[in-house]
């Protein structure tokens, strides 16, 4: 899931996921991102601080304090590094990695796939291209 209000964090996250054969929800605004997590449980959300009605950190918070949604991986993905205590702040709340969408395709993607890899093995799903 892409949740946020920053063209160049959903355009770099769906450079790198689209061509993985992902399906890929999109929501602007935070209640529509939640609304939408709880449809769809997505592998992996991917979300910048700007949001249309709230911002990136209390969306995290919203997740998780939700036992269904907790243990989905978050990923904070920013226009520039933010201060060390941002980021810290954000580790501590539940963000599995905080990250600046200045990375090239290749590098977000070598970032992002170990977290849904995860994800997929902790809830007993095999990923496709996994050889048997």
């Amino acid at each position: 899931m892409l949740a946020g209000n920053c063209d160049k964090t959903t355009d770099l996250a769906r450079a790198a996921l689209e061509p993985l054969d992902y399906q890929i929800v999109t929501a602007r605004a935070m209640s529509m991102a939640l609304f939408l997590a709880h449809k769809n449980l997505p592998e992996l959300i991917v979300s910048p601080f700007e949001m249309l009605d709230g911002d990136g950190m209390t969306f995290l918070t919203e997740l998780r304090q939700d036992e269904e949604l907790q243990s989905i991986p978050f990923v904070f993905c920013l226009n520039e590094m933010p201060e060390a205590q941002f980021e810290l702040a954000a580790i501590k709340e539940g963000a599995a990695k905080v990250v600046s969408n200045n990375l090239t395709v290749s590098e977000f993607k070598n970032l992002v796939e170990p977290l849904i890899h995860e994800r997929l093995v902790k809830k007993g799903k095999r990923q496709e291209f996994t050889p048997e």
